[in-house]
């Protein structure tokens, strides 16, 4: 009886629901990703991930609005007026915003774009200019309701696209499926904008002026260099494998991308939602307090990464059994998933930067990481002429080099100590970097059969941290508050 009533007062639980509607759309996505892979075939899934690119390139370049209207929401949720005049500005920023992506549009119109011939993508970008005009709101609407709590529109736009994918999958092939995906994707957005409008959680009491653009886009460009160059990293690495290799060997790297990255969906997805109370609790005076907050947020989230990775190392293979277009493709899985893990252990240290207004610290480190990553990565291709698999590489070496940036100045932020030592076993724990080091052995020696070694090793040096995760997720069952700024 107990074991039910759990189960009754955990789906009475707005954060375990947002959660679990996550997690479907996860297995949606990661259901999909896979079909649609095997239906296409290499070729044609490099066009796909062509096209994935610039849908993302354009949600990036978004000036940091969404990222700076949550800030400033969550540090002046007492005065209503202001939030409301941050809220308002900020829409008309985005309204700007989508001017200059209908330009290009009407330059691509005339002139074209020189690069997008290789991928035959023709009218098929003028799709992806609306989905991103429209995307541009929708992600601004995620930002202002995240922070509010109404998380059922929240859900319901990040699951709307996957769902119409998944519908839209199983009715064409080819070029006409690339063109039947991409009107899913509007009719999500649109859709999706309508119930955010017709929810009517914006407050209209609020005046548009110049100096609160300017605030939050003082803000917001910077947190706009630090999440552009963030997202460039990995992105600038998919450019140059898309440039320098052929189609098919982007549709194995697309492929990769999209199959490791789907094992940390659902802590992106706890993180996406924790993140204006995170800022909320860094915006406390007490050092004490912020730093076991740190480390109760990184003992959860980097070590379970690190976990749920490892355990994912092994099932690889079984998958790709059954998927003998991609069989070539496990190398390349295996050394994307060591990528992302990597990136995982910065986790806490940029959310403080964040909260502390340190947007310059951050946004230079980022940009600094991306060049980083660029020269490496265009070494390796252009003067070692390496196998496509290994440009990942540059990543990887970038977001240890992340990690232990935002280590350091986290530290110099909260007045610790910051040497060398103290940074590197803060940004990689011996506990996580020796089953890492080992599985990065076994990867690169491609012996798929000591895959689990990892993962028992993992097990073996973490499980009193393992126990204090499942207290963690025990405390969230019970206390839907973990959301909520207060």
């Amino acid at each position: 009886m107990k074991i039910v009533k759990n189960i009754k007062y955990a789906l009475k639980n707005k954060v375990v629901l947002y959660l679990l509607s996550r997690y479907i759309t996860f297995f949606l996505q990661f259901i999909s990703s896979i079909y649609i892979a095997a239906k296409l075939g290499p070729y044609y899934f490099g066009i796909w991930g062509f096209i994935l690119l610039l849908i993302n390139y354009f949600q990036i370049i978004n000036l940091g609005i969404p990222y700076s209207s949550t800030i400033l929401l969550v540090q002046h949720k007492n005065d209503e007026k202001q939030a409301s005049n941050f809220e308002k500005s900020s829409f008309f920023l985005v309204v700007i915003l989508d001017v200059f992506i209908l330009l290009l549009a009407v330059y691509y119109y005339f002139f074209g774009i020189l690069a997008f011939g290789k991928y035959e993508i023709g009218n098929l970008f003028y799709l992806v200019c609306f989905i991103a005009m429209i995307s541009h709101f929708n992600y601004l609407f995620t930002s202002i309701y995240r922070v509010k709590k109404k998380l059922f529109e929240v859900a319901f736009f990040q699951s709307s696209i996957a769902v119409l994918v998944f519908i839209t999958m199983f009715l064409a092939n080819s070029k006409t499926l690339l063109f039947l995906l991409l009107i899913a994707y509007i009719i999500a957005h649109l859709v999706s904008l309508l119930i955010f409008i017709r929810a009517k959680q914006l407050n209209f009491k609020g005046k548009i002026t110049l100096n609160d653009m300017q605030v939050v886009l003082k803000k917001g460009l910077l947190l706009f260099i630090y999440n552009f160059c963030f997202f460039m990293i990995v992105l600038s690495t998919r450019t140059i494998v898309s440039a320098f290799y052929p189609v098919d060997k982007f549709g194995f790297f697309t492929f990769a991308y999209t199959l490791a990255h789907a094992t940390l969906l659902l802590l992106e997805a706890f993180s996406y939602l924790i993140f204006p109370k995170v800022i909320d609790k860094f915006n406390d005076s007490n050092e004490t307090k912020i730093n076991a907050t740190i480390q109760l947020l990184r003992t959860n989230y980097i070590s379970l990464a690190h976990g749920l990775m490892y355990l994912a190392m092994i099932l690889f293979p079984v998958l790709l059994y059954f998927m003998p277009k991609y069989t070539d493709a496990l190398l390349i899985i295996n050394l994307m998933a060591l990528t992302l893990l990597v990136y995982s252990n910065s986790y806490g240290y940029n959310s403080l930067l964040m909260a502390r207004n340190k947007e310059k610290v951050i946004a230079l480190n980022s940009t600094l990481i991306l060049l980083l990553n660029i020269i490496i990565a265009l070494v390796l291709v252009l003067i070692f002429k390496v196998n496509y698999e290994y440009v990942i590489i540059a990543t990887m070496f970038s977001y240890f080099i992340y990690a232990c940036l935002c280590v350091y100045f986290g530290k110099k932020e909260l007045k610790q100590s910051k040497n060398i030592g103290i940074v590197l076993k803060e940004a990689f724990p011996l506990r996580l970097f020796i089953p890492y080091a080992i599985a990065l052995i076994i990867v690169l020696m491609e012996c798929k059969y000591l895959l689990f070694l990892p993962f028992v090793i993992y097990a073996l040096l973490n499980l009193t941290t393992m126990k204090d995760i499942y207290l963690s997720f025990k405390k969230i069952l019970t206390n839907s508050n973990i959301v909520d700024i207060e």
